[in-house]
């Protein structure tokens, strides 16, 4: 067989090969529902129901923090609220008896409405002693002890959504005469045999100077089994493919 029969032979069995590469680009999984969440008050960490790697549901308890001082300050204010508004109706009554002027009565409504202001940020407070889960998910790490004293605005709890995942893919710029919002895709995970079915949901309008590359964002079925951080192969099948 002669050597341009041979360099033929090679050609072909290459193209196709290289044809379905053409249509395939590296996807890594993320979560569309990730968070650090911080305290809000100053206080002991008093119990931590749940640790790194353990699932939750939405409302669920994930940092319980020592409310005492708190509620006290309510109750405190709540006295007060109770007193202000005793006050305020002795004084409208007086009033109408004209033993008082107006501007009495003024002053005794401005300080219930004050006292009612403060009992609100007190309760606020108390609220605030146990962060609940804005959705379900997973704990991804824990910061901090229990027992521990927190101030304002320390990272806590570190969590991820597990329902609404996307795909984020990089692929050549030029692409874009064929990609649409809406296409269908599949994702082929590494270490995993069976493929996953996503649909492009955006498409990012701007082009990488350098790589001459667009970022996509696809979305995923709720019902997949997937992780956030896995890395995988996006597939697509192009309307010029064939």
């Amino acid at each position: 067989m002669s050597r341009r029969l041979l360099s033929s032979l090679a050609v072909a069995l290459l193209l196709p090969a290289t044809a379905l590469a053409e249509y395939e680009a590296r996807a890594v999984i993320k979560a569309l529902d990730r968070a650090v969440l911080s305290g809000e008050l100053a206080a002991r960490v008093e119990r931590l129901p749940v640790r790194a790697g353990e699932a939750f549901a939405k409302g669920d308890p994930l940092v319980e923090l020592d409310c005492a001082l708190y509620k006290a300050q309510a109750e405190k204010v709540s006295a007060e609220v109770r007193a202000a508004k005793i006050k305020r109706d002795n004084a409208r009554e007086l009033r109408s008896f004209n033993s008082i002027g107006e501007v009495d009565v003024a002053l005794a409504q401005s300080e219930y409405a004050q006292s009612l202001a403060e009992l609100n940020i007190a309760r606020l407070n108390t609220q605030r002693c146990t962060i609940k889960a804005p959705w379900d998910g997973r704990v991804v790490g824990v910061r901090v002890n229990a027992h521990e004293n927190i101030r304002q605005q320390q990272e806590l709890i570190e969590i991820v959504g597990d329902r609404q995942l996307e795909a984020e893919i990089v692929v050549p710029a030029g692409w874009l005469s064929w990609l649409e919002t809406g296409q269908s895709l599949q994702l082929q995970v590494d270490g995993h045999d069976e493929a996953a079915v996503a649909q492009v949901s955006a498409i990012i309008p701007a082009i990488d100077a350098v790589s001459q590359t667009v970022l996509l964002r696809a979305s995923l079925s709720q019902d997949t089994q997937l992780i956030p951080g896995m890395s995988a192969t996006a597939v697509f099948n192009a309307p010029n493919a064939q």
